[in-house]
């Protein structure tokens, strides 16, 4: 996960900083444009293979086994205290919680393949799910993160500063936070009322 994030905060920096450097440069502001987000591509691309992960794993009707390529780690059920999978933006996820640790596992459709992560997550939800019905346990099937208040509260307190910055900037500086902002705030809210409904069963 921090590889992931450290892959894309550096993409997004690229990008930032190629339209800060067009703006006090005063380029043409196409260009400027297709530079930030040309640059921004090419040094994503050079980076993703970084922060790929392989895993192989282990289902069986009492625990999970994950096999990563320097560590095993292996989660008992009856350890957990809830569990939840949705499809996220960019691919699915697994989310496995105990009192000692939250553990969290997913594929991303921008650096690899999903099809198999998303039929492992389908299927551990399944087992989870019977060893629930089993065993009768307060174990706690969570929803998606869709469906949380908090992401609504996130992307209202995104989109306040957002629209803030907007209005008290320059003309020219305006058209930048337009196509910068804006653009990554759209896609969260077109993800937002796409999946806030997606729970797993």
């Amino acid at each position: 996960m921090w590889d992931t994030l450290i892959v894309l905060f550096s993409t997004i920096a690229i990008f930032m900083l190629t339209e800060f450097l067009g703006i006090y440069s005063k380029i043409n502001i196409i260009l400027t444009i297709v530079l930030s987000f040309g640059l921004a591509f090419l040094f994503f691309q050079f980076l993703k293979k970084k922060a790929v992960r392989n895993c192989s794993v282990k289902l069986s009707d009492t625990s999970v086994v994950f096999e990563f390529e320097n560590e095993t780690k292996a989660i008992n059920f009856n350890e957990l205290t809830s569990y939840k999978s949705y499809s996220g933006r960019n691919g699915p996820i697994l989310y496995l919680n105990s009192k000692v640790e939250k553990f969290k596992i997913f594929a991303n459709n921008n650096f690899c393949k999903t099809d198999d992560f998303k039929i492992f997550s389908d299927d551990a939800i399944i087992q989870l799910n019977k060893y629930k019905d089993k065993n009768n346990l307060t174990l706690i099937h969570e929803g998606s993160i869709y469906a949380t208040k908090g992401f609504l509260y996130f992307l209202f307190i995104a989109t306040s500063i957002y629209l803030l910055s907007f209005i008290i900037e320059s003309k020219d500086i305006r058209i930048y936070i337009g196509f910068g902002g804006g653009f990554y705030l759209l896609i969260m809210w077109i993800a937002y009322f796409n999946k806030r409904d997606l729970t797993s069963k």
